[in-house]
């Protein structure tokens, strides 16, 4: 007996070769059979007519610490497993127990100057002690925020090198001291990875026009960039607006990346000019919602800024769409440039990987299998997840059933539990990703884990 058959649907499984109409049997949340099932052999059925069967999405790159709000996001885009790009196991393990929604989820510990390291030129020990410790905590490893809060280059290089020879993750988002997160700080970037693998944050977010005033030349430059490091990876994502904080030190915003923001929308680096760039919509605040979080009217955005005395998440449309376009679909022989689809997302209003992936598809420029590969089991590899991003015989039963009509997603399984439908979201705990290292810790906090060794992390050695 199954207890649960997915039936009528459009199957798209590219690692497995399915592109078509087919049933998907699940027990004891493992996926046990694709294909023509008998549904009398169902304890439930889900009815899944007109719409596509897709693996459950797997986003290398989301937000959600101090925003418990983010996993319910990402359950209802059809999202089961995340990685989160700056968390801190003190705070992002015991949200995510409480408001998970039966995600899996890993996390990158923030190298931040003044903040989690000794200013912008961190010493090789502190920086090897840092990582260490957080990787025992339940890290994946370690993210360098250049464009937000940037070290040194030879600081950058050696934040990589330190994680390489401890074994675990690292990601860079592009700018150091130097240069700034842009397409030349993506091209210091490429020459500071040397050998080492690499994770590199959210290429379109640095083919702006910043530089040259050509989004797409820039991007063109990030693809020839890219091609120089073939033992790092890479995401993109696919939506306009961008997501930063507003928080202000002495009237100057803290993060680089916000001042930029502010700057390209022709206002001053300050407290004013933020306060004038959410009265004309440029700055939209990001703000709790009826379980969510949404970008708030100029008005409401205000009052949230000066109540929170600027400790609020901004959202600018400056992502260039075509860079956006064209970076999601450049092709080296018969491989993506950049590996996988990301959202940046998460706590940020713009999960938007389903329904701007289906536009892509209808468009051409994607297919299906294409979209699915890219949002679901080459960011899974990426993970060292053979369970995930495809719906194989014994994979875990993340499933996601979009409606061709509207790009999203109507149920989602994690598991074989449905973790969101036409409802919304629902339920809570969720399982870490993390390195053998720290086991032993998640074992004495009684944390649910899975852990992961990424081949790619080695594979250069």
């Amino acid at each position: 007996m199954q207890k649960l058959i997915i039936t009528g649907g459009h199957v798209v499984d590219p690692r497995n070769g399915i592109d078509g109409p087919a049933d998907v049997a699940i027990s004891a949340g493992k996926i046990s059979e694709v294909g023509s099932v008998a549904l009398s052999r169902a304890q439930r059925v889900i009815e899944a007519e007109g719409k596509y069967v897709l693996p459950g999405l797997v986003d290398c790159h989301v937000h959600t610490a101090g925003h418990p709000e983010a996993y319910r996001m990402l359950a209802q885009a059809g999202v089961t497993c995340a990685l989160d790009l700056a968390g801190r196991p003190q705070t992002t393990i015991p949200e995510m127990l409480v408001h998970g929604c039966g995600l899996t989820v890993g996390f990158l510990f923030p190298l931040i100057p003044n903040e989690t390291v000794d200013g912008t030129a961190p010493s090789d020990d502190q920086l090897r002690k840092v990582t260490r410790d957080a990787i025992g905590a339940g890290a994946l490893g370690t993210k360098v925020l250049g464009g937000h809060y940037p070290l040194t280059p030879d600081a950058t290089a050696r934040a990589i090198r330190a994680a390489h020879d401890i074994g675990c993750w690292c990601a860079v988002h592009a700018g150091t001291t130097e240069t700034g997160s842009d397409i030349e700080g993506l091209e210091e970037l490429v020459t500071l990875a040397e050998s080492h693998p690499l994770h590199i944050a959210h290429i379109n977010s640095y083919c702006r026009g910043q530089v040259t005033g050509d989004p797409l030349l820039e991007a063109s430059r990030a693809i020839r960039a890219l091609g120089l490091v073939p033992q790092c990876r890479s995401e993109s994502y696919l939506a306009t607006i961008n997501g930063t904080s507003a928080a202000m030190v002495d009237g100057i915003p803290k993060s680089n990346a916000t001042k930029t923001c502010l700057r390209l929308g022709g206002y001053p680096g300050t407290s004013q000019g933020m306060e004038q760039a959410i009265l004309d919509s440029w700055a939209q605040v990001n703000v709790a919602d009826n379980g969510v979080i949404i970008l708030a009217s100029p008005q409401h955005g205000l009052k949230e800024f000066r109540a929170r005395h600027t400790h609020v998440r901004v959202s600018f449309p400056v992502n260039s769409a075509a860079a956006a376009i064209g970076l999601a679909t450049a092709r080296k022989e018969d491989a993506f440039v950049v590996n996988a689809l990301a959202t940046d997302g998460g706590s940020i209003p713009r999960n938007v990987t389903l329904q701007k992936g289906f536009a892509l598809v209808r468009f051409g420029a994607l297919t299906m299998a294409e979209l699915v590969s890219k949002a679901c089991s080459v960011p899974a590899e990426m993970l060292g997840l053979d369970n995930k991003g495809h719906l194989g015989t014994g994979a875990d039963a993340d499933v996601c059933v979009v409606d061709p009509d509207t790009a999203r997603a109507d149920i989602v399984l994690a598991e074989g539990h449905v973790i969101a439908d036409h409802r919304g979201a629902r339920g809570g705990g969720a399982r870490v990703l993390a390195l053998d290292y720290a086991a032993p810790e998640l074992e004495r906090q009684r944390v649910p884990y899975a852990c992961v060794a990424p081949s790619w992390l080695t594979d250069s050695d």
